[in-house]
């Protein structure tokens, strides 16, 4: 199939009517439109989907609705009817098809609303020249989805930006089986069916022989079979969804594990951080006590430790000084003079003026403080010596000596804590933290043993019905041999399973061998566009996995994707897709017949791609498709031109005069349309 050219009208940014002509050279294939973001690249991948599929993909936010130009809409009067149009000609084996659909819209009380789409569709027989109209509407619906299938389009026509992983597209397996040729003995093995299906060619013949039965208990066992394999079905597709899912988590699994094990020094390093800092927090605990302990132990003996020699040399000065001392330990000149007063002294003598008792007592009064230094001194010495006596050394000194050498100890552990924290934190700058990643391999171990034991519970409650199945088959089996009709049924109905098995068996092993021609065509592409030592992997759902050797084995383990990486993978797997598409032969009755050629439509091909896999895409995709529709954003096309220019046989720009006009200005058109 080939695309021929683009027409339209209106259609969205696009204002008024203009044409695009693509390559149809088999060795020039490549037409490019350069065009920067805004500029309409994806609105003119739209237009292919509209035209083809009255279906359009553009943001809720971009009002997806209205397709008519704004600057048209908003210059209508009410009552204006406007319309918005796109044709493609495009070529399928020897016809060229005119595909147009045309959507009118009318401005009523001041709205613009858009009414019924139109498609319409010519058909020109390229050997006779002869052109005719396809009339019927279902018509020309089967004849697009038989040129190019609907479930196909998001691969032929593929929005890079838009998709993030295409192998991870729920549609994928049965689409790539309509791709390779597939789906008509799929659709045959659905057709033959099972006993539970009324609608099938086995489940009707075996509807059948429920009619032939005439007691209650022989419909009995017919329903019992039916019902048993509803349940079967039931829970096999249940359990294959869990086994689907289980494979999912399993790579996840190992994909945690393999990051888990490459973060494994840093996870060390982490491990001793915090056990540093767990023992940081301990000495500056243990810092802080000794130092309180400190200050306790010095503001309570640190003024008598400090005033010891100075009393010591006070007391060497006092031994010294020739200082009579008469007066009376703690007598004082109050007490003396309180005892005059008295008139008597405490020992009964009587105490008059002038008596020999008052001469004595006046004469004390002369050697006792302040009168007497004898006396004071004899006090200051009796101080001395019981402040000795309370405040004898005991080590004190030698008590601070090592508190001090206890937090300078518990200072420089705690300094050298904080250098190795540092150093750890330099050494694992930049690396994760392998803690979220066991928490999260931890929920997926539990996830699988839960799916684990869904899937034994479905395989348990499957065997459980086919006993019961079988059972009723036995019985049913008694009866069918009483009756000549119900000896036909189930003649016609064994010749149906034997068909159906066989069916099976060969589906089986051909979709094996699609499949794994499939993988090899996809690597070897990849292998292309990669520079590296990855191989992907297709499983039994056509989704993609990248696996890399382990480090000094051969074991495959899985891959992380870069967003770079999974834009080399979509294109390899899409490019072996349209490869083999074209390579393979379906075989219809006798007949064996071609497999079709798929242009790609591409928007944004090499977004996110480095300079070096741009290169490397650009290379191959003229290889793998007859033609080549690329929509390309300039910085891109910097490095893409290098490899691909020589098979750019058209170019188109786009150039943005509002956020409501874009218009297509023709680069070149050395080549031209060949028919």
């Amino acid at each position: 199939m080939l695309i021929k050219s683009l027409k339209y009208k209106n259609f969205r940014q696009f204002k008024g009517e203009n044409k695009i002509d693509f390559s149809c050279d088999k060795d020039n294939n490549v037409t490019i439109i350069l065009g920067n973001n805004t500029f309409g690249k994806t609105t003119l991948l739209q237009m292919f989907n509209w035209c083809l599929y009255n279906k359009v993909m553009f943001r809720r936010q971009d009002n997806p609705d209205m397709l008519l130009n704004l600057d048209v809409a908003m210059n209508m009067y009410n009552g204006d009817l406007d319309q918005v149009m796109v044709e493609i000609v495009l070529q399928h084996q020897n016809t060229e098809y005119t595909i147009t659909r045309k959507q009118a819209y009318k401005k009523i009380e001041g709205k613009v609303t858009g009414l019924m789409p139109m498609l319409t569709m010519s058909a020109k027989n390229l050997s006779t020249g002869g052109t005719n109209p396809v009339e019927k509407d279902d018509s020309r619906k089967e004849i697009i989805n038989k040129i190019m299938p609907q479930e196909l389009s998001g691969y032929f026509l593929f929005d890079t930006e838009r998709v993030q992983n295409v192998a991870e597209r729920k549609d994928l397996s049965e689409a790539v089986k309509g791709l390779l040729g597939l789906n008509a003995m799929g659709n045959a093995r659905k057709h033959l069916g099972k006993v539970e299906s009324k609608t099938t060619v086995i489940g009707g013949f075996y509807n059948d022989l429920g009619t032939h039965l005439g007691t209650e208990k022989e419909q009995r066992y017919i329903k019992e079979v039916q019902r048993a394999e509803e349940e079967i079905t039931k829970y096999e597709e249940i359990k294959n969804n869990t086994e689907d899912e289980m494979k999912k988590y399993q790579q996840i699994k190992e994909e945690l594990e393999d990051k888990i094990r490459s973060l494994a020094d840093a996870t060390k390093l982490q491990k001793e951080k915090e056990q540093l800092e767990q023992r940081r927090i301990l000495n500056d605990n243990e810092l802080e006590s000794e130092c309180d302990a400190y200050v306790k132990l010095f503001s309570d003996r640190f003024v008598f430790f400090m005033a010891q020699p100075l009393y010591k040399k006070a007391k060497e000065v006092l031994e010294d000084a020739d200082i009579e001392d008469k007066g009376i330990r703690d007598i004082t000149a109050d007490s003396i003079k309180e005892i005059i007063k008295n008139g008597r002294c405490i020992c009964g003598t009587k105490v008059e003026n002038g008596n020999e008792a008052y001469i004595h007592l006046m004469e004390q009064l002369k050697y006792v403080p302040p009168e007497s230094i004898g006396t004071t001194v004899a006090n200051f010495k009796k101080e001395i010596n019981l402040f000795n006596r309370q405040n004898r050394d005991d080590g004190f000194y030698m008590s601070l000596q090592s508190k001090i050498k206890r937090m300078i100890d518990i200072t420089e552990r705690i300094n050298e804590a904080n250098d190795r924290v540092e150093q750890i934190e330099k050494e694992i700058a930049g690396k994760e933290d392998a803690g979220k990643y066991q928490f999260r391999l931890n929920e997926t171990k539990n996830k699988l043993k839960d799916l684990a034991e869904k899937r034994d519970n479905c395989i348990s409650t499957i065997s459980k019905n086919k006993e019961q199945r079988d059972h009723a088959k036995k019985i049913i089996n008694i009866s069918v041999a009483r009756n000549e009709k119900n000896k036909e049924i189930n003649r016609y109905m064994a010749y149906a399973e034997a068909i159906k098995e066989w069916f099976d068996d060969y589906y089986i092993s051909e979709e094996m061998q699609i499949r794994e021609k499939l993988e090899n065509k996809v690597n070897e592409i990849f292998s292309r566009m990669y520079s590296g030592t990855r191989v992907l992997k297709i499983d039994d759902k056509y989704r993609t996995t990248l696996y890399t050797k382990a480090e000094g084995s051969d074991e495959l383990v899985t891959s992380g994707e870069s967003e770079g990486l999974i834009r080399v993978k979509n294109f390899a797997f899409i490019a072996g897709l349209v490869d083999l598409a074209k390579e393979q032969k379906i075989q219809i009755g006798d007949k064996e017949m071609k497999g079709e050629s798929y242009p790609l439509i591409l928007d944004a091909p090499f977004s996110n791609a480095d300079e070096i896999h741009i290169k490397n895409i650009a290379r191959e995709l003229p290889g793998v498709a007859e033609q080549v529709i690329m929509f390309v954003m300039e910085k891109d096309w910097r490095y893409a031109k290098e490899v691909i220019e020589g098979k750019v046989a058209k170019s188109y720009v786009l150039e943005k005069h509002s956020d409501t006009y874009s218009e297509i200005i023709k680069e070149d058109t050395k080549c031209q349309i060949t028919e």
